[in-house]
Order: C-alpha cells, then sequence, then structure tokens
C-alpha cells in the first residue's frame, strides 16, 4: 500500500494494517508515490522548503512540474490500478497545522487540472501531531460527491494517517473510489527496515518513464 517495508509474510506494514482496519476498508483504493523522499536529501529537502513563507521559485516549479508530468504520463495506470473509469474531482489533503489560506499544494496547482475541487475541512480539535487514521481528522462537503471518483493530492506520506483519513472523509461523503498520488514516500535511513529497500535502489535515479503501478 505505502512501498515501505512490511514484516515478513505480510503484503502491508503495520501502520497501514492499521489504517485499513481502523477505517473499515474505506480507505484510497491505491497509493501512489511518485518517489521516494529520503530524509535529509533533494527530493525531501524539496518537499519542506515549498511550504516555507519565502520558497525558492525553482522548487515550487520543479515539483508542480514533477507532479503534473507524472499524472499527464501515468494517469492511466493509476486510473487502472484505482479501478476508476474517469476522474470526476481532485482535492489536496488539507493542513492540519492551521496554516490559514489554501494549502501550499493546491496553491501551486491553480486550475492546471481542470476538475472541480471536492472540497475537504480539517478538524482542528485532533491534534496535528496525531500519526493514526482518525475517522473525524477531515470532513468532506456531499455536494456533487455521490459516484464521485477522486484524485486525491499529498506532498508527503509519512504514515499516512493524512491521506487515509481524507480518504475516508471523501468515502463517507459519497464518492466511490479514491487513488492518492503523493509527491514523496518519506524514508528514515536510520529505520532497519529501509536499509534493504535503500541497498536496492541506491544506483537508480528517478524515471519518469515509470511508476509505482505502471501498465
Amino acid at each position: 500500500m505505502c512501498r515501505g517495508p512490511a514484516n515478513p509474510g505480510w503484503s502491508r506494514c503495520y501502520t497501514c494494517e492499521q489504517h485499513l482496519r481502523a477505517a473499515q476498508s474505506l480507505v484510497a483504493d491505491v497509493v501512489v508515490p511518485i518517489s521516494y523522499a529520503v530524509k535529509r536529501q533533494q527530493h525531501a529537502h524539496a518537499l519542506a522548503a515549498y511550504k516555507a513563507a519565502y520558497s525558492p521559485p525553482e522548487v515550487q516549479t520543479d515539483l508542480l512540474n514533477l507532479l503534473l508530468l507524472f499524472i499527464v504520463d501515468h494517469h492511466p495506470c493509476v486510473s487502472r490500478a484505482a479501478g476508476v473509469d474517469q476522474w470526476s474531482h481532485a482535492a489536496v489533503v488539507p493542513s492540519t497545522k492551521g496554516r490559514p489560506g489554501e494549502h501550499p499544494l493546491r496553491a501551486l496547482i491553480g486550475d492546471r487540472l481542470r476538475l472541480p475541487w471536492a472540497e475537504l475541512t480539517a478538524n482542528l480539535k485532533v491534534s496535528p501531531d496525531l500519526r493514526a487514521f482518525h475517522e473525524d481528522r477531515f470532513s468532506a462537503s456531499p455536494d456533487g460527491l455521490a459516484g464521485a471518483q477522486v484524485l486525491l493530492l499529498d506532498d508527503t506520506w509519512t504514515t499516512g494517517a493524512r491521506v487515509q483519513s481524507a480518504s475516508y472523509a471523501l468515502k463517507q461523503a459519497g464518492a466511490t473510489r479514491v487513488a492518492a498520488i503523493v509527491l514523496g514516500r518519506h524514508v528514515n535511513p536510520e529505520y532497519d527496515g529501509w536499509k534493504p529497500i535503500l541497498q536496492t535502489i541506491k544506483d537508480r535515479p528517478y524515471r519518469q518513464e515509470t511508476c509505482a503501478v505502471h501498465l
């Protein structure tokens, strides 16, 4: 589900399994990280820097181009993996830290996707530091979402709690399919479980021509 390490004999890591059970399976139908974001390396730095008050324009441009090119090249792969016929809406996982205004990712995308936005609202009573699924973390307006097939976007997946709580809210509001694309899957290289994965990919640069669910 999250392209992270799972214990031998398990198809999902412990955290993803807990999210799935707590949400009664109302989670994203597919999760597609565009790339790993290894702590202290370039992509992880960019994903933190683009949200800063004085973010370098080139960082924002690079991330926007990465996201849009990925969607153009790989939306058939994501659609097939999620069982989607045609996207009806897009959504961005809201900030849970009380940041005023639009989420930086939504502001970065603007109107370039040409899909109506499904509105998600964060419940500020839920601690932003909570790293577990919470059924009340977000709410979604049900207007127009009956039968919706939603492309859910986020910048970083760490535990997946925010993405899966947002997916749950969209499905509770009537969406039938949700596919999550995240710009970076956070990697902590000090965690032993990641070491075999990092060893495998250490000499493999990012390749635009393939994806995690490539046809």
